[in-house]
C-alpha cells in the first residue's frame, strides 16, 4: 500500500510540474498572439502566420516520414506556393472574395469529414492515407485551409474579436475535456486513438462552451443565444475534438508522442493546432453562410 501511494505522488508531481509547463508556455503564446493581433495591420498578422504555419508543416513533413532535407525544403515551398495561390484567388491584398473563400471552406471541411472516416475505419483501412504522397498532401491541404480560414474570419466587420472568439471555443473544448476527463473520467472516447480522453471530459467541453456562447451574446447582443449555441459554437467545438483525434491518429501511426518538443510543455505547434486546423474552416463557414 504504501508502495502504491509512494507512485501516485510521484506521478502527481510530475503530472503538476507538466501541468505548469503548459500554462506558463500557453499564457507565452497568449500574449503573444494578442500583442501581434492588436498591435499589427491584419495584413502583416496575417503574412507573419505564415512562417509559423511552415514550421507546423515542417512538422508534418517529419510524421509523413520525409527525411531528405531537400525533400522537405521542396515540401515547404509547395505549401508555400499553394497558400500565395490562395491569397491571390481570396483577393488578399484588396477587399476579401468572400465567394471564393466559401468554395476553398467547403473544400475543407469535405476534407475533414474525409479524415472523420479514417478516424472512424481506423486501424483497418490505414492504406487509405497513410501513403507518404497522400499523406503528405492532406497534411498540405489542412494547413493552407488553416490560413485560408484566418483570412475570412478577419476579413469580418470585427474579424479580430471573431477570430479571438473562435479560439475561445477550442480551448473552452480543449480544457474542458482535459480537466473534465482527469476529474471524472471512466469511459474512453477512443481507447485505439487518445486512452487519455473520456466521453465525460468530452461532455465537460461541451458544457463549457455555454460561457463562451454567453460571451457572444455580450459582444454581439442581436445574435440569439441558443441558436448560437446550436448551430455556431458547438459545431465548431465538435470539429475541434476531431481535429484532435486525427492528429492522435496521425502521430499513433508514424510512431510519434509529440509532433516536435518545440513548446514545453504541449509537445510542437501542429499538438496545439490540430483543434483549430478543423475548427477554424468551420467557423469560417458558418458566419460566412449566417452572419451573426
Amino acid at each position: 500500500m504504501g508502495i502504491e501511494i509512494l507512485e501516485w505522488a510521484k506521478k502527481s508531481e510530475w503530472g503538476f510540474k507538466l501541468l505548469k509547463h503548459r500554462l506558463w508556455t500557453a499564457a507565452v503564446i497568449v500574449v503573444i498572439f494578442l500583442t501581434a493581433l492588436y498591435s499589427l495591420p491584419e495584413e502583416y498578422f496575417i503574412a507573419l502566420l505564415v512562417p509559423v504555419l511552415l514550421i507546423a508543416a515542417w512538422e508534418w513533413s517529419n510524421l509523413a516520414q520525409i527525411k531528405k532535407t531537400y525533400f522537405q525544403v521542396g515540401y515547404l515551398t509547395i505549401i508555400f506556393v499553394l497558400i500565395c495561390a490562395a491569397g491571390r484567388a481570396l483577393n488578399f491584398f484588396g477587399t476579401i472574395d468572400f465567394d471564393s473563400g466559401k468554395m476553398i471552406l467547403l473544400f475543407a471541411i469535405c476534407l475533414w469529414l474525409l479524415n472523420l472516416i479514417f478516424i472512424k475505419q481506423y486501424p483497418s483501412r490505414i492504406a487509405l492515407w497513410s501513403h507518404q504522397h497522400i499523406f503528405s498532401l492532406i497534411g498540405a491541404l489542412m494547413i493552407v485551409f488553416t490560413w485560408v480560414s484566418i483570412v475570412v474570419i478577419l476579413g469580418h466587420q470585427q474579424g479580430r474579436l471573431m477570430l479571438v472568439l473562435s479560439i475561445l471555443i477550442v480551448v473552452a473544448a480543449d480544457a474542458g475535456g482535459y480537466f473534465g476527463g482527469k476529474l471524472f473520467g471512466h469511459h474512453q472516447l477512443s481507447p485505439t486513438l487518445s486512452p487519455g480522453k473520456t466521453w465525460e471530459g468530452f461532455a465537460c467541453g461541451l458544457i463549457c462552451q455555454i460561457p463562451v456562447t454567453v460571451v457572444f451574446g455580450h459582444f454581439f447582443p442581436h445574435s440569439q443565444l441558443l441558436e448560437t449555441l446550436i448551430f455556431l459554437v458547438i459545431p465548431v467545438a465538435l470539429f475541434s475534438v476531431l481535429g484532435d483525434l486525427f492528429e492522435s491518429m496521425v502521430k499513433r501511426n508514424s510512431g510519434f508522442k509529440d509532433s516536435s518538443n518545440l513548446l514545453p510543455g504541449h509537445g510542437g505547434l501542429l499538438d496545439r493546432f490540430d483543434g483549430y486546423m478543423a475548427a477554424l474552416p468551420l467557423f469560417g463557414l458558418l458566419i460566412l453562410f449566417r452572419p451573426i
